[in-house]
């Protein structure tokens, strides 16, 4: 039993107990998504078909139905889990940096023209990017795929089981941005990343005592980066998302295998949830 949980119980409180990714799932989904109506009632389509937020406060909800206040204080402890050794914060803060310059660099040499009027930001718009895309996607997600989810999922199963099921999960979670983010020439590289960076960050995971921040820290690295998806356009940024799909396989490869299926060489016992 995760820390901080009770007994199964009765009643709607029982089946949540019973089936706690499946209740999860339902909530993050349900409150992520109702953005999505009303960014198509809306004529201009303001703002985002999706809310981030909604696997965190599907988090906040459950929690106290699980486990009470010891279940969401062991989650803020994760959260707030930073001494995790140097190695996983050049992992997940330069590790999406480097896989993405070397697709725009493999971009470039394969013929890709830059457009003339993309200009990178500078430091300080970076850095802006960077801080807000850790509040609001980074915290609004990863607690919940990484922090509640990930660790029940490793109940039973492999490592890298766990990460590909969740895969899933996190990839289907993003529906409402097909047709806005996402289309038939880039949804499948984006989808390859998914599971990937699924992976990825299971291993880290796995060697960081489940450390949440972690995740919310890799996460924000990769969208920060994103950025120089609009250095192209048509076929040369179809290309792009290819190359850098294809060397994100190429590392997670590597990481199954040196780490094998538990992504660890080591016993770790799976965080409690």
């Amino acid at each position: 039993m995760a820390a901080g949980e009770t007994g199964a119980g009765g009643g709607l409180v029982g089946v949540i107990r019973r089936n706690q990714v499946v209740a999860f799932v339902i909530l993050a989904y349900a409150l992520s998504w109702w953005a999505w109506v009303w960014y198509h009632l809306d004529p201009g389509n303001v703002g985002a078909p999706i809310l981030p937020m909604g696997p965190l406060l599907a988090v906040l909800i459950l929690l106290p139905i699980i486990g009470g206040w010891p279940a969401l204080k062991h989650l803020f402890r994760r959260i707030a889990l930073w001494r995790v050794g140097w190695f996983w914060y050049l992992v997940v803060l330069a590790g999406p940096v480097v896989l993405t310059l070397a697709a725009v660099r493999i971009n470039l040499l394969l013929g890709a023209q830059p457009l003339a009027e993309f200009a990178m930001p500078d430091a300080a718009g970076l850095a802006a990017r960077f801080v807000f895309i850790f509040l609001w996607i980074g915290l609004g997600e990863e607690p919940g795929w990484r922090g509640f989810v990930l660790p029940r999922l490793l109940i039973g199963r492999s490592a890298l089981s766990a990460a590909l099921t969740l895969g899933v999960i996190h990839a289907v979670w993003h529906l409402p941005l097909f047709g806005v983010e996402y289309f038939a020439w880039n949804g499948v590289p984006w989808a390859i990343s998914v599971f990937c960076f699924s992976i990825v960050i299971a291993w880290v995971f796995q060697h960081t005592r489940g450390s949440v921040l972690m995740p919310m820290l890799m996460h924000a690295s990769n969208n920060t980066v994103a950025v120089v998806w609009r250095m192209f356009e048509g076929g040369d940024q179809t290309r792009l998302w290819w190359v850098w799909a294809g060397l994100w396989v190429i590392a997670t490869a590597a990481v199954v295998i040196v780490y094998g299926k538990d992504l660890t060489r080591r016993k770790v016992a799976a965080a409690p949830a």
